[in-house]
Parts: C-alpha cells; structure tokens; sequence
C-alpha cells in the first residue's frame, strides 16, 4: 500500500514538474491575428502557466489560468467576467507541442518577424475532425512564434523576455461574475 501511494505521488510530482517546464517561459508581445480578410491586433501576456490575450482596443480581455483550470473572459466596459473551465481547445497555441496534436512533420527552418523559428505540418484533433496546422516554434524563446491554419493565422512580434508581473493573471477587484453568459471562446 505505502509502496503504490509513495509511486503515485511520485508520479503527480513528475508530471506537475513536466506541466511546468512546459510554461517556463516568460514574456510579452505583441500579437496579429487574421480571419479571413479580419485582422485584429493585441497583446500576450505569458508566465508559467498562465496567459493574458488583450484584443487590442476592445474593453475584452482573456485570462488563462493553466494552475487553476479555468477561463475567464472579461468585459472590462461593464466590469463583469465569465469564466469557463479550461479545456485544451481553449488554451493558446504557442507550447510546442500544440493542444490535441495526433501528428507532426517538420518541414523547415525559417525566419517569422526576425526569429529563427522551426516550421511544423501539425495535425490537431477537434472533436471528431482533424486540422492540419502550420507551426512556427522559436527553440530560443520557448515559444511559437507564428500559427495557422485554413484562412486564419496569429504571429507575435516585438517579443520580449522578461519578468511579467503577477496582477495581470488575477481578476481585478469589483469585477462581478457573469453566469448567464458562455464565453465567446466557446462558441
């Protein structure tokens, strides 16, 4: 008994040290995202396992919360937020390894926006489809630098490592919860 209890909780500790690992970076920048003829421009906000997307000049922000397991969306105009638990569809992609990858064929090295970055066939699994995926990942920031897919594509520019402050993964005080909404993330 004590040797399988002292086998699992070696086993959770590994794997908690191998989450983290996986989010060790930490660094701003700036992001582009493209849908279709759409282009809208934000922030990133990344430490450990925790990531801020602001959506440029919209009071909407999204706060991932990989140490909690949730989502929120807030709506900073009508100080509300949603919040949602977090599902590996609705976590960015910008780990190496992306959420729900089933493949992945390496195609080339290439330079997006000034970083040398690894260019990846990745195929994701979503729901019961599957999508194939062009990846960009930069080996020295840890970090993919450029994604997409069909007619959509987000890249980061401007990146910078660095210490990024606590405040910006937390809800801002005298925000009230939103229930009766699902996050636009969802739909």
């Amino acid at each position: 008994m004590k040797k399988s209890v002292c086998i699992a909780g070696c086993t959770c500790l590994f794997l908690f040290a191998f989450a983290v690992s996986l989010f060790a970076v930490e660094l701003t920048a700036d992001m582009v995202s493209k849908e279709g003829k759409i282009t809208r421009n934000g922030k990133i906000y990344v430490k450990a396992n925790k990531v801020r997307l602001e959506k440029g000049s919209t009071p909407f922000y999204i706060i991932v919360r990989g140490d909690k397991g949730l989502l929120w969306q807030i709506n900073n105009a009508e100080k509300t937020y949603v919040e949602a638990k977090l599902t590996p569809e609705m976590k960015p992609m910008i780990e190496e390894k992306l959420p729900g990858e089933t493949g992945r064929k390496p195609l080339a090295t290439e330079t997006v926006n000034g970083y040398s970055a690894k260019k990846y066939e990745v195929t994701v699994a979503r729901g019961k489809k599957s999508e194939t995926i062009t990846q960009w990942y930069s080996p020295e920031y840890g970090f993919t630098v450029k994604v997409a897919g069909g007619n959509w594509s987000t890249e980061y520019k401007n990146i910078k490592k660095g210490a990024v402050a606590d405040n910006l993964f937390d809800l801002a005080p005298g925000l009230v919860k939103d229930t009766s909404e699902v996050p636009d993330v969802l739909h």
